[in-house]
């Protein structure tokens, strides 16, 4: 589980080292540290749920099903551990694809991740509602400029790593 990458920010690398722990301030975190009441446990997506990171970053309707609109834009069938290591592993070494493409799955999957928890932090704090699309285009935006700027050859268009990823991730199609 190496989520130590040069085409991203170190801070994001400190947190998924922390998530793929469970060491993240999730409420059942909170909980377990007494800092919060068990009353106030439900996931912020309004789906009911405990929020725990799992149920967070890969099951919840609201901010788990970032996932499937990924899967969809990258034209990938996928079937997702539920285990957060494993999910990594799996999405960063996307099997049946050169592994000239694994750099660019994982800075995706730490989009995603990095996306979610900025989300919830800001449904928790400013009361934001969150929608599934919406984060799924800020994952892109996020990937498309970390790519841009730490890959010097890297040299497309925002419009074309939304139309064609795999395209420029040396995928022939």
């Amino acid at each position: 589980m190496n989520v130590w990458h040069k085409d991203i920010p170190e801070k994001l690398s400190v947190f998924a080292w922390r998530l793929l722990r469970n060491r993240l301030p999730t409420k059942d975190n909170l909980l377990r540290r007494r800092v919060l009441h068990h009353d106030d446990t439900m996931c912020v997506g309004g789906c009911g749920c405990p929020e725990t990171t799992v149920h967070l970053f890969l099951i919840c309707d609201i901010f788990g099903s970032t996932w499937s609109f990924l899967w969809c834009w990258l034209g990938i069938d996928f079937v997702p551990s539920g285990v957060l290591g494993e999910h990594f592993d799996q999405f960063a070494r996307m099997a049946g694809m050169p592994r000239c493409t694994h750099s660019f799955f994982r800075v995706i999957w730490l989009a995603c991740v990095w996306v979610i928890w900025k989300e919830r932090n800001n449904c928790v704090f400013k009361n934001a509602m969150s929608d599934p699309c919406n984060l799924f285009d800020k994952v892109n935006l996020n990937s498309f400029m970390w790519l841009k700027s730490n890959k010097p050859s890297f040299s497309y268009y925002y419009h074309d790593w939304c139309r064609h990823p795999l395209l420029y991730m040396g995928v022939s199609m």
